[in-house]
């Protein structure tokens, strides 16, 4: 069973990862330039499902930080 984390500690675990995935969208370009024939379009696409799973987890932040998603009480 995991632990139960307060509302607040949930939304900064997500902005987290958030910035977790735009950091590795960041370095897996930058490892994409140092490979030759590496393909483009392919790497893009892997970034840019990097990118919207980031702002995936930010947009459920701002829900929590909103009061829309509230951490309910363990029964």
């Amino acid at each position: 069973m995991g632990t139960r984390k307060s509302t607040s500690e949930m939304k900064r675990d997500l902005k987290a990862v958030a910035s977790n995935l735009e950091r590795t969208a960041g370095e897996i370009s930058k490892l994409a330039e140092r490979i030759k024939d590496v393909d483009v379009v392919a790497v893009l696409h892997l970034m840019n499902r990097l990118y919207k799973d980031s702002d995936k987890l930010k947009a459920y932040a701002d829900e929590i930080k909103e009061g829309r998603i509230v951490r309910g009480k363990p029964e």
